[in-house]
């Protein structure tokens, strides 16, 4: 019986430390709530920096206007302030003069372009 036991809080201790692993391989975890600043690059890519100054590319599908205009405001629209930022996420874009655009998100990585 302790055999079992150890087996399986050994397979249990496996899952745990593999998976920030296997997360890792996929589009990386930008959390709404740690954004601490945005840079639009072009009409497709905006440069997001979180609290802990790790740098993250968020590419826009094309279709989103008023992205390049100076005065624009990003709004992150996200239903969990943990929940991360990624391919779907709506991004929402306050235009001087125009009002407010929705703007989808084809995807997140990690790294600045």
């Amino acid at each position: 019986m302790k055999t079992r036991n150890r087996v399986l809080i050994g397979a249990l201790a496996g899952v745990m430390l593999a998976t920030p692993v296997l997360a890792a391989a996929d589009d990386a975890c930008l959390q709404h709530n740690r954004i601490w600043s945005t840079r639009v690059v072009d009409p497709v890519t905006v440069v997001a920096t979180d609290q802990t100054q790790h740098r993250y590319t968020i590419h826009m599908n094309p279709g989103c206007v008023g992205l390049t205009n100076g005065g624009s405001r990003l709004v992150f629209r996200t239903w969990q302030n943990l929940g991360c930022v990624d391919k779907g996420s709506i991004l929402g874009v306050e235009v001087p003069g125009m009002g407010f655009v929705s703007c989808s998100i084809s995807g997140v990585t990690a790294g600045a372009p």
